[in-house]
């Protein structure tokens, strides 16, 4: 027989059930699911965007380096992120070897809303 449970483990196993459901959920989105394919995908996503959004440039080499991955397979990523339309590059006119890294309006507008979900999904658990 299962006795009650303790409110701490209960806010614990709900957590967790919102936990999946979020991580299920962001599979159905096809830029999000790109992004978890591993860390450094979903590390390049986070710092491309908080960039984006607190209004601050990021390079390429610094996103490499920020990937903690080789400066091939960094760069790799990156350019599928391009590729696929996920991120965009601009050249940067006071160094010309220097290129930006920003996210797509698409990729802008389906990070914050699973940003927002998330913020919203969490709140609720007292």
């Amino acid at each position: 027989m299962i006795g009650r449970i303790p409110p701490k483990v209960l806010k614990t196993i709900k957590l967790a059930e919102i936990s999946l459901k979020d991580f299920t959920d962001k599979s159905k989105s096809p830029i999000l699911d790109w992004f978890s394919i591993n860390p450094a995908h979903w590390l390049m996503l986070h710092k491309v965007m908080i960039a984006y959004l607190k209004n601050e440039t990021i390079t390429k080499n610094q996103l490499i380096k920020y990937s903690e991955r080789s400066y091939l397979t960094s760069n790799t990523y990156i350019d599928q992120a391009v590729k696929k339309n996920y991120f965009k590059t601009i050249r940067n006119k006071k160094d010309k070897r220097s290129i930006f890294i920003l996210p797509t309006e698409l990729t802008i507008k389906v990070f914050s809303d699973y940003v927002d979900k998330r913020a919203w999904l969490y709140k609720a658990i007292k």
